[in-house]
């Protein structure tokens, strides 16, 4: 059954955010442990100089250290070409959502998409969109502008608390 219809209109702000969001939440503030690892590495290439140490082991040390920083810059680059790449080839700007009680219907100039309900893992809730997560590295941004409160709460009737959070 149709409950809702809501063309909507990106920008390069929606879009170039939900990229820093994605990569600041994923990349830095979801790898607690990986960035608690790279303050010890940090301090271990302060300390083995400090030794005398400037043989292999500080070669190696220093490799694994910058991993971590490369890796979050590899994330931002993949995400920034895939998000921002798709929202530059789009003349119109534009992509029409249908909200159904099985899923919902995401259409634009560069394709389209039905997604059962079970298929949303993640919904992050941003004062100027949402980021509709179909698994851990993929999303699709739903600008809000012209979504009614009846379509958000729609939304949020459909996908378990668990899997919304405001950021």
């Amino acid at each position: 059954m149709h409950r809702g219809a809501v063309e909507v209109t990106y920008t390069d702000e929606i879009v170039r955010d939900a990229v820093r969001t994605f990569v600041w939440r994923r990349g830095i503030v979801g790898q607690k442990g990986l960035w608690a690892a790279e303050v010890v590495l940090i301090a271990l290439l302060i300390w083995l100089p400090l030794r005398g140490e400037q043989g292999w082991l500080f070669g190696v040390v220093s490799v694994i250290a910058i991993l971590p920083p490369c890796l979050t810059i590899a994330m931002w680059v993949a995400h920034h070409r895939n998000t921002v790449g798709k929202f530059r080839r789009m003349t119109s700007r534009r992509a029409d959502f249908m909200f159904l009680d099985e899923g919902l219907e995401v259409a634009s100039e560069l394709g389209s998409a039905r997604i059962p309900w079970s298929g949303v893992t993640e919904i992050w809730e941003r004062p100027a969109y949402w980021m509709i997560f179909t698994a851990s590295n993929q999303f699709m941004t739903l600008p809000l502008r012209t979504l009614s409160a009846d379509d958000r709460d729609f939304l949020r009737s459909k996908v378990p608390i668990a899997v919304r959070q405001k950021t």
